[in-house]
């Protein structure tokens, strides 16, 4: 059971690397397209430590979501492997076989039920894996900000749209157009606001499966003290009063 806790708490680290990514990357001429890619990686990762804390599932499916995690891990590891390197399989970290023997260890099986050449879902007892956009769905709700993650999908996959928002046709002086890059404040501190949330959000659940609600009283000050934040960088009300 530690373990899982430990893959958590590895997730809430991966959002913090995020976030402090995205704090490096920031100018005064930034477009809101980094910051966008960037809250993506942090909801990703902030997710999956959200899905592994849910509470009331108790200890064995907690443990079996982990195994799933793991079983699912190997097996893009091992197409990675194939392609790039045929013959090294366990070579470069986890293969699936080891994850199976591990679950199986610990009285469990995890199984990959496949749907098609190109679709399937990973099944442990009663537990199913949730897809990326299905998990991160979970995590957007508990987090208040619906599209978070359809918007910041649109600049990790450098949707057009996504692209074309950060830059504006002008004519200049000699009569030519030109495109000219064009930051815009709200979009770039909604996506730094948010970004917080992926790892606010799973840190509360662990914190009060652990029963630190001290801990817990702290960040319902911290998030609250955010709201100031907003105001003060006089983003549109409809952002923060809601």
């Amino acid at each position: 059971m530690r373990s899982v806790y430990v893959a958590a708490a590895l997730y809430l680290e991966h959002v913090l690397q995020s976030l402090r990514a995205l704090a490096a990357s920031l100018t005064p001429d930034s477009t809101h397209y980094i910051p966008n890619c960037l809250a993506r990686a942090a909801m990703e990762a902030g997710s999956q430590a959200f899905w592994l804390l849910e509470p009331g599932i108790g200890a064995r499916r907690r443990v079996a979501r982990f195994m799933l995690i793991r079983a699912s891990g190997a097996r893009h590891r091992a197409k990675q492997v194939k392609l790039t390197d045929p013959g090294a399989a366990g070579s470069y970290g986890e293969t699936p076989e080891q994850a199976a023997a591990l679950a199986e260890g610990l009285g469990l099986r995890c199984e990959y039920r496949a749907q098609g050449h190109y679709r399937g879902e990973w099944w442990c007892e009663d537990q199913r894996l949730p897809g990326y956009t299905e998990r991160n769905r979970m995590l957007e709700d508990a987090m208040f900000t619906a599209a978070a993650y359809s918007i910041y999908s649109g600049a990790i996959h450098a949707e057009w749209n996504a692209v074309i928002d950060n830059w504006e046709s002008v004519t200049l002086e000699d009569g030519t157009m030109a495109m000219v890059s064009c930051p815009d404040r709200v979009a770039v501190w909604g996506a730094v606001l948010v970004a917080a949330a992926p790892g606010v959000v799973p840190a509360t659940r662990a914190l009060r499966l652990l029963g630190h609600h001290a801990r817990l009283t702290e960040v319902d000050t911290w998030a609250s003290g955010s709201l100031d934040l907003m105001r003060r960088t006089d983003l549109p009300p409809g952002l923060w009063r809601s």
